[in-house]
């Protein structure tokens, strides 16, 4: 077999591209757009839109708790009075509304755990992923703390601050 003296074949001869190859290639094969869904980009998005769409889902719940106390549950007794209702009743119903909140809180929440694994696809989930689920348990636990200090105290009175204060921390 002969070969040319530029190494070809006989009758085979190399060709280039030509003037403006580049730009018909670029033109034709491109990069996705979007990264592919299992791509850590795309998984980090997934986990950033569920947690957006759980933070507007809780809103309600953080405002229903946001500076709860005794003085919320005696409002609510002396509206009731002043209507000719009974204002233990009213206390009654406001707190087991507030509980009922709290019990729709924790099913989000566990709800959000599911969904953030989903969204992950069988990978751990990154650290601020999780560290959003944990702020989350503490704000419902916080949440909870503060209705049962409201009705401990409404029912009850305040803890004297004498018997905090004895402590050298």
């Amino acid at each position: 077999m002969n070969r040319s003296s530029a190494g070809q074949w006989p009758g085979r001869a190399r060709r280039a591209l030509g003037p403006g190859a580049d730009r018909v290639l670029a033109d034709t094969v491109r990069a996705p757009r979007t990264p592919p869904p299992w791509s850590p980009a795309a998984v980090d998005g997934a986990l950033r839109t569920v947690l957006e769409e759980f933070e507007q889902r809780a809103e309600p719940w953080r405002d229903a708790f946001d500076g709860l106390d005794e003085d919320v549950l005696a409002e609510a007794a002396a509206e009731a009075r002043s209507f000719g209702a009974d204002p233990g009743g009213a206390v009654d119903k406001l707190v087991h509304g507030l509980v009922g909140q709290l019990d729709h809180w924790q099913h989000a929440i566990g709800e959000l755990g599911r969904t953030l694994t989903a969204a992950a696809q069988d990978r751990p989930l990154p650290e601020w992923a999780a560290d959003a689920g944990r702020t989350e348990d503490v704000r419902w636990r916080q949440a909870r703390q503060a209705l049962l200090e409201a009705v401990a105290r409404h029912h009850h009175g305040i803890l004297t601050s004498r018997t905090l204060a004895n402590r050298p921390w």
